[in-house]
């Protein structure tokens, strides 16, 4: 008799949506089609086994590397966030952690954002970390708490903390709300200046199962999607250089920088 067949994958394919909508001070919105992958990672060696376009520290069409998240370091991406997160008084433990991200692309890497979402006894979401890569080279992450008992997490309004945009001031405060990554997938951030709603971002995709065939077609219908993300960030930039939005300058990076390329 066979042996008993392997439980599908809990990592995943999510295809969707990303709108970025700014009201002030002058209105401009824009809508582009991504997907990102939804990975375990502790189950990146199947994935890497099992999915044939995907590589786990290793050059191909869909691949995803160490040291491109929470640091330039070789070391296991868990590894990195079990001791970023021990620095902030928080124990990882066992807990079972998710990245949502655009893997490299033939060689290209480039996340805007990475979401780890942290799963807790009976597969609740305890909490999340957003890890912010500017266009300048540098990364900051803000840790994502729940406000109540909500499945997903909604976060209390908090002050920005790292500069993203030069379009947008530092003198800003966040929130965040995730949802439970299920059937589908709902990632929004809202941007206040004196309480007053200046800007928002919603990424809302479907979930299909991560296979060869899945990531094939997404390869194929969302061609060189890091690249595409990297160039949408900076057209739109000159659309709201040409509606004379007011450009801010780029401040002195904060305390607890993940990394920077800023010369010294």
């Amino acid at each position: 008799m066979n042996a008993a067949k392997a439980a599908p994958l809990a990592s995943a394919l999510y295809v969707g949506t990303v709108r970025h909508r700014r009201l002030a001070p002058r209105p401009h919105a824009f809508t582009y089609p991504v997907y990102q992958l939804l990975l375990d990672l502790d189950e990146l060696p199947r994935v890497e086994e099992e999915v044939g376009l995907f590589r786990h520290n290793a050059h191909g069409w869909s691949a995803v590397f160490d040291d491109d998240y929470m640091g330039p370091s070789r070391r296991p991406i868990r590894e990195k966030l079990r001791v970023w997160l021990a620095a902030r008084g928080v124990d990882l433990g066992r807990r079972r952690v998710f990245l949502l991200t655009h893997a490299r692309v033939l060689g290209y890497a480039f996340n805007p954002v990475n979401y780890y979402y942290v799963l807790g006894e009976g597969g609740r979401l305890d909490l999340a970390v957003a890890e912010i890569n500017s266009t300048f080279g540098e990364t900051f992450a803000y840790l994502l708490t729940r406000r109540g008992a909500e499945r997903g997490i909604s976060t209390r309004r908090f002050p920005k903390a790292f500069h993203v945009s030069p379009f947008l001031p530092m003198d800003l405060e966040y929130e965040f709300r995730l949802s439970m990554p299920g059937e589908s997938l709902a990632v929004h951030v809202d941007e206040f200046a004196s309480g007053e709603r200046v800007f928002d971002a919603t990424f809302t995709a479907r979930r299909r199962p991560l296979t060869t065939a899945s990531l094939a077609r997404a390869l194929v219908s969302h061609p060189l999607m890091p690249a595409r993300v990297f160039a949408w960030i900076h057209l739109q930039a000159l659309k709201l250089w040409m509606k004379d939005v007011p450009v801010h300058a780029r401040p002195e990076p904060p305390a607890g920088l993940i990394h920077t390329r800023r010369a010294a």
